[in-house]
């Protein structure tokens, strides 16, 4: 709900700032439109004072001369290796050696070995001393001046940007003297970046030169001490650590096949035991413990046996003992025995044999495995010394090899002469000045007059008090609390009458509300007509007095045409001339011969009757508006206009017309008005446009407020249509004047 609360206040904030704003700036705008005769002049002035500057500016040439600079050269060499570049360490790379080219061009041993090429050292104009008539002073002034920084003055560089061009610029009075500085310092700084190079490449090849001779002594030196440590300590061709691979192969093998003669002495000693217990027990089952194809004799004697036995079994059964057949039987498995045993005996000897045959290859394959690690320990004690010095020999051999391609670089380097600068076009004769910028005086020249122009014409209208218009006399106005009944429009000179016929042109706005009363001055006329009825209140308006600040403002113009639109609107009107001081209304009315001093002063003073001085019959005259002229000037017309006769006078005019308009002196240098605005009904305040200041009005209006009068409000005369129209907003309909005839008026 809160939010919904603030929300319109904040959105109407925002309106009445954008108003403000744009008040602010339709307020300028109207200044720009009022004083456009000061931006103006003052604009014109800039621009003829740039054009004054540009002719009295001494012109001078530009000459360009660019060159590509390429970072380190072609670098074949480095191409050649493949080596990639780092875009962002060759781009610092390029900024760095950019201004390092760009100070080695500005620097004072090229633009020396330049000038030496120009011969301008002694020239008045590269000097800047021809505009010196004295000998001796430019004598002076020329041994005060060093020819050197002269030329490093009129030469400067600069990179084109996003590219790697350098250009090299030259201003002098003299076109192509200005493109021979800028090809003098070209060739100085490419002569100078060759000596130097060359003076830089023959010293690098003979430094490198004595650097390869040393990297090449210490290389045999180190290669020596190598070969002379692998002949003392018995090593060959291979390499130390080839050496401890084949010793540390040896070595595991060595230890493998130790562990398998351990098992085959554990095994072979197992069986022999094995087999001398069975032969004690005088069992055959040891003939078991023998491999497969050795075992196979054992398996045939033992079935001869068998068979033996089971014959003499047989025979021994079937014959008794006395037989021959039997006995023979019996000694073939005496035999057969026999031949067993012998089998036995050599049976365990040969287990013997294979124990003892296995214990001695374990004994001598540890005895071999003892020796590799010696040999692997002395080779360990070796190593240290070998690496130091194969380190050595391989650090030399790099070292040499490095020297040997950075020396053989330089030769190539040297002999090639690949160059990193290019020149991409010499100057030449430029053909229009650089000095001074024509186009960017002028637009500076111009701008300037009018922000100037604009500035001065702020502050002139900041210090013109002047009531410029409608808001300027209603911010006037505002702390009296009166309003404004109209504004009369500024008519232009009639050109029928003659422009320079002052009289009848100030006539002729007089009765311009007779003459057209279809104009915009008869209707603006009638519009103050109605407010009038608006602001005079119940009780009927019968008197009227109309004044001004000062003389000068239409005062008088305005109370004859509120007096011709009364008289239009039907009502008796009577015009009174009650400026006893300066009148001006016989120079619009004339007054019937003989009567010329016939008027108010006359009625006051009692030399005449009322009768006498009214004016009912005049060309210029409606039938229903008649005149009391001023007549005769007195001496005293404050005491006139204070006295009785006036009080008794109006009310008199009051009875006999439906209104009584008095042209009164202005307020500021009189008193007459203030006396007259107590004995009105109403009192109106006319202040011209562009001519009454808003401190003259207040001073006016403070003056009247201070006594007891009807001041009913204020009337702004002369203002331009067009101005108003354009300043603010106001549109009128379109009048077209129709010019009546006094008779037809």
């Amino acid at each position: 709900m809160a939010q919904s609360q603030h929300s319109p206040q904040a959105e109407g904030t925002g309106v009445d700032e954008a108003d403000r704003a744009m008040e602010q700036v339709m307020r300028f705008v109207g200044i720009l439109r009022r004083r456009w005769l000061v931006v103006a002049v003052t604009t014109v002035l800039a621009v003829a004072g740039s054009f004054v500057a540009i002719s009295m500016l001494k012109p001078k040439w530009r000459a360009h001369a660019t060159m590509v600079l390429h970072l380190s050269g072609p670098q074949v060499l480095d191409k050649m290796k493949g080596v990639s570049d780092d875009n962002e360490g060759r781009l610092f790379a390029y900024k760095e050696y950019y201004q390092t080219q760009r100070e080695i061009i500005g620097s004072r041993i090229v633009a020396e070995r330049a000038l030496g090429a120009l011969g301008l050292a002694q020239d008045p104009v590269f000097l800047g001393v021809d505009d010196i008539g004295s000998e001796a002073e430019r004598l002076a002034r020329t041994q005060a001046i060093d020819p050197v920084e002269r030329l490093r003055e009129l030469v400067y560089v600069e990179e084109v940007r996003g590219s790697r061009i350098l250009r090299i610029s030259a201003d002098y009075p003299d076109p192509q003297i200005a493109a021979d500085i800028a090809n003098a310092i070209t060739d100085a700084y490419l002569a100078h970046i060759l000596q130097s190079r060359t003076r830089t490449g023959v010293a690098a090849k003979d430094n490198m030169g004595v650097e390869r001779e040393k990297a090449l002594a210490n290389l045999k030196a180190a290669e020596k001490a190598l070969a002379d440590f692998k002949q003392a300590h018995g090593i060959s061709s291979i390499s130390l650590a080839d050496r401890q691979n084949v010793i540390t192969e040896a070595i595991i093998a060595t230890n493998a096949n130790l562990k398998d003669a351990e098992a085959d002495s554990f095994a072979a000693r197992a069986a022999h035991d094995e087999a001398r217990r069975l032969h004690k027990a005088g069992s055959l089952a040891g003939a078991s413990l023998l491999p497969q194809s050795e075992r196979a004799i054992f398996e045939d004697m033992r079935s001869e046996q068998l068979t033996a036995e089971r014959e003499v079994e047989q025979l021994s059964v079937k014959y008794g003992d006395k037989m021959p057949d039997l006995q023979q039987a019996r000694r073939r498995l005496e035999l057969i025995e026999k031949r067993i045993a012998r089998e036995e005996r050599d049976l365990l000897e040969s287990l013997k044999a294979r124990a003892n045959a296995a214990t001695s290859t374990e004994h001598q394959l540890r005895d071999s495995l003892t020796t590799e690690k010696n040999r692997a320990l002395e080779l360990t004690s070796l190593e240290r010394e070998y690496r130091e010095l194969e380190r050595e020999s391989t650090t030399t051999a790099e070292t040499y090899a490095l020297v040997s391609r950075r020396d053989t670089e330089i030769e190539m380097t040297n002999r090639v002469e690949a160059q990193d600068i290019e020149v991409l076009d010499r100057a030449t004769r430029p053909r229009e000045p650089v000095f001074p910028p024509k186009a960017l005086l002028v637009a500076v020249a111009l701008i300037g007059g009018l922000t100037l122009g604009s500035l001065l014409a702020l502050g002139v209208d900041v210090r013109d008090h002047r009531i410029r218009g409608l808001l300027d006399l209603e911010r006037a106005i505002a702390n009296f609390g009166l309003p404004v009944l109209g504004q009369l429009p500024l008519l232009p000179s009639e050109a029928r009458l003659g422009v320079g016929n002052l009289r009848a042109q100030r006539r002729h706005r007089d009765l311009h509300t007779l003459l057209y009363p279809q104009s915009l001055m008869a209707e603006r006329c009638r519009a103050i007509r109605t407010s009038l009825s608006f602001v005079q209140g119940e009780s009927p308006l019968r008197t009227l007095v109309v004044t001004s600040p000062n003389s000068s403002e239409g005062k008088s113009s305005t109370a004859i045409n509120l007096a011709m639109s009364f008289a239009q609107a039907k009502k008796r009107v009577i015009l009174v001339d009650a400026d006893m001081r300066r009148p001006r209304l016989h120079q619009v009315f004339d007054a019937p011969i003989g009567k010329e001093s016939v008027g108010l002063a006359g009625v006051l003073s009692g030399r005449c009757t009322l009768d006498e001085a009214i004016l009912t019959q005049n060309e210029d005259l409606p039938d229903n508006l008649h005149l009391l002229l001023c007549g005769e000037i007195p001496q005293n017309p404050a005491e006139l206009l204070d006295s009785p006769q006036t009080r008794k006078l109006l009310a008199e005019l009051g009875e006999r017309y439906d209104l009584v308009i008095l042209d009164s002196p202005p307020v500021l240098p009189v008193t007459d008005p203030l006396i007259l605005a107590r004995i009105a009904h109403g009192l109106i305040v006319v202040a011209r446009c562009q001519a009454t200041t808003r401190s003259e009005l207040q001073r006016s209006l403070s003056l009247l407020r201070q006594g007891d009068n009807n001041l009913l409000g204020v009337i702004l005369n002369e203002v331009d249509t067009r101005r108003e129209e354009a300043g603010y907003g106001v549109g009128y309909y379109a009048y077209h004047a129709r010019e009546t005839s006094p008779e037809q008026a």
